[in-house]
């Protein structure tokens, strides 16, 4: 059974290349949905598996309940209040403290210490491609009502996540993610745009 800490973390994982310009256009918000799973699968089966568009876009909750669900967290809980920010460089993860389930806050441990539960936390990912078939996404901050946290005290906090789920590598902080050699994944407003190598639309939104 994964936990609900590491259902955040999989909120953080994207699959394919990412393709982002220099400057960020500004961001979209969206939630994690159940639904959102089927809507991300649909999109993915036709881009990746069966081929039979040359692309697509996938809205930024949507993405993160799909790869949520590609870790076996099935059905996502309808209380989890997660929100997901997407543009062209990053994808960030918030929530307020009181809305996040107690194991947690447990698991987050000095991160949240004794701060109030309308406190809102957020974790901001980047990614990049490690190998040919593997991309790596990395947990570049987090931050507490906008601040981020000094590195030391994440540094301390995540390497205990690390610990407790091996999906994650020591430090916590990254998570390797193997996909196929031609997947493109382009970060837009809004969410991410899928297509193949060879497909000279990308990054543009539909």
């Amino acid at each position: 059974m994964i936990s609900p800490a590491t259902r955040l973390a999989a909120a953080f994982v994207l699959a394919g290349r990412i393709v982002s310009p220099l400057a960020a256009q500004t961001a979209a918000t969206d939630s994690v949905t159940a639904v959102g799973v089927f809507r991300a699968a649909a999109v993915v089966d036709s881009v990746f598996v069966d081929r039979l568009a040359g692309e697509g876009f996938v809205r930024a909750g949507d993405w993160a309940s799909y790869l949520m669900a590609r870790l076996g967290v099935m059905p996502i809980p309808p209380d989890l209040k997660v929100r997901v920010d997407g543009d062209t460089a990053r994808i960030q993860l918030s929530t307020r403290l009181g809305d996040l389930p107690s194991e947690a806050r447990r698991a987050l441990g000095p991160l949240v210490g004794m701060l109030p539960p309308q406190t809102v936390i957020a974790g901001d990912i980047t990614a990049s491609r490690a190998a040919r078939h593997v991309v790596r996404f990395h947990l570049e901050a987090v931050r507490v009502n906008g601040v981020a946290l000094p590195e030391p005290l994440v540094y301390g906090a995540m390497r205990d996540v690390g610990r407790r789920y091996p999906a994650l590598s020591r430090s916590g902080r990254d998570l390797f993610v193997e996909v196929p050699p031609d997947a493109l994944v382009a970060l837009v407003t809004g969410g991410v745009r899928l297509g193949v190598s060879g497909d000279s639309t990308l990054p543009r939104r539909p």
